[in-house]
């Protein structure tokens, strides 16, 4: 075999002195210096993020300090509604326990008054019908009339019986005055029916009128007759329906009889029930030395047929 030899051209290749091994360990050991400590540098982004979870870790504090007052602010609101709510059953159980108590009190105070119903509390009756009657002068007679029906052209109507007034209606006047306390009027008679024994007078003044009664007179029917009897004005008597008749000798028609106390001068006043109703017009009594309280009256309808209306 042939040796191989270099085909680049140049100088030898470098090779280095070679040193004695005496040389190399005469060479000194090599020294290092100490380390410095590391210094630690603290970036910006860093502390951004330190202070980020500060504040994300506040805002949950606070936020859960919130809920937790919202939840007992809650809670309370839900005791003080109920408390609320228990109080409101309280007072509708004591509405209930009320009306119920009205009911029975309604229907008690019903009984009562039907119980009571057509008593007479004659005070009352009488105060509400004196201001509605007056007495009649006619010449030389007394009697009573007392307001009755609807105004007429501005005035009033009035009723009484037709033979208190006959002896001013035979002269040829159709006037008679009406008194009451102080009060005195002048009045004219504008219907007559000598048949039934009833007149109509009117008045320019508004007096306070009386009214029919709704129901047809009863026997036994507690009455008050206000009247004049001889002159004397405003004077009440009480007493009861005896009967309602056709059959009393000098009188063509039906009268009711009462024993409540008339004298003349009632005549024309009204007999009223004890709802101050009017049941008929005092008109007459029976006079005998063997008799007492045998009083007639002519029924109210009798006035509402044709000569006031009702």
């Amino acid at each position: 075999m042939t040796d191989l030899q270099h085909l680049s051209w140049g100088p030898p290749p470098f090779q280095p002195p070679a040193v004695p091994p005496s040389a190399t360990s005469a060479l000194p050991s090599p020294t290092y210096a100490p380390s410095p400590p590391p210094t630690i540098v603290h970036s910006r982004r860093a502390g951004r993020s330190n202070v980020l979870g500060w504040v994300a870790v506040s805002l949950c504090l606070v936020l859960l300090a919130v809920a937790i007052a919202q939840s007992v602010f809650l809670l309370r609101l839900s005791e003080r509604a109920d408390r609320q709510a228990s109080a409101l059953r309280a007072t509708n159980t004591e509405l209930d326990r009320t009306r119920s108590d009205l009911d029975a009190m309604s229907k008690r105070i019903a009984g009562v008054d039907d119980r009571t119903k057509g008593t007479l509390n004659s005070a009352a009756v009488a105060r509400k019908i004196l201001p509605s009657v007056f007495r009649v002068r006619a010449g030389d007679v007394t009697g009573t009339a007392f307001a009755f029906g609807p105004a007429s052209g501005g005035g009033t109507l009035l009723v009484t019986n037709f033979h208190v007034v006959r002896g001013a209606v035979r002269s040829g006047s159709r006037q008679v005055t009406i008194e009451r306390t102080s009060e005195r009027h002048t009045a004219r008679i504008v219907k007559m029916d000598e048949r039934r024994d009833i007149a109509v007078l009117q008045v320019a003044k508004v007096i306070p009128p009386l009214t029919p009664a709704k129901a047809a007179v009863q026997p036994g029917q507690p009455v008050v007759v206000v009247g004049a009897p001889l002159g004397l004005a405003d004077s009440v008597t009480t007493g009861v329906v005896s009967a309602v008749r056709s059959d009393v000798p000098g009188i063509d028609s039906r009268v009711i009889q009462f024993d409540a106390a008339i004298s003349p001068g009632n005549s024309g006043g009204p007999v009223s029930n004890a709802d101050g109703q009017v049941v008929g017009v005092a008109q007459a009594k029976i006079v005998r030395e063997d008799a007492d309280g045998l009083a007639l009256a002519i029924p109210i309808s009798e006035v509402c047929d044709g000569l006031v209306d009702c």
